[in-house]
């Protein structure tokens, strides 16, 4: 007997939460919209359009296609600074050197690399012009300047 009214007494529990589930107002809305803002730029107004003209540069024009660089003035203003200033310190520092078969094999490091050179090597900007058991003489390449290492 318990068990039977204890069945209806969720049967009824069911049948009023679906009645209700059914009945309920929708949520109001929170967010109200917003009135539509223009954004448009007008002529005369906003923009002072004189600002885009270009001046005229008393009658020389530029040929868009003729040969050339852009940055000719920056290339020889470089090479005139490296011709003054004499070219860059040797990145090369001596490691040691190994005489074999009557042959002198010199070793050096530049940065991290360790680099075995001879009589007419070239390492990048540089050649190696003579390697002696006193010091190894070398040319930047770009300036043709000669640069010697002691050892």
């Amino acid at each position: 007997m318990k068990k039977r009214k204890l069945f209806i007494a969720l049967a009824a529990a069911g049948l009023v939460a679906s009645v209700v589930a059914g009945r309920e107002k929708p949520a109001a809305d929170i967010v109200e919209p917003v009135a539509r803002i223009d954004t448009r730029i007008r002529a005369g107004e906003d923009l002072d359009l004189s600002k885009l003209e270009r001046p005229a540069d008393a009658g020389a024009k530029a040929d868009l296609f003729a040969n050339g660089t852009f940055n000719e003035g920056k290339e020889t203003a470089k090479a005139g600074k490296a011709e003054k200033s004499g070219p860059p310190p040797l990145p090369f520092a001596y490691l040691g050197k190994l005489i074999e078969d009557g042959k002198l094999a010199v070793f050096l490091s530049r940065g991290g690399e360790s680099l075995s050179v001879a009589q007419g090597d070239t390492i990048g900007e540089y050649r190696v012009d003579a390697v002696s058991e006193a010091e190894i003489t070398f040319t930047y390449l770009p300036l043709k300047a000669k640069q010697k290492l002691p050892l």
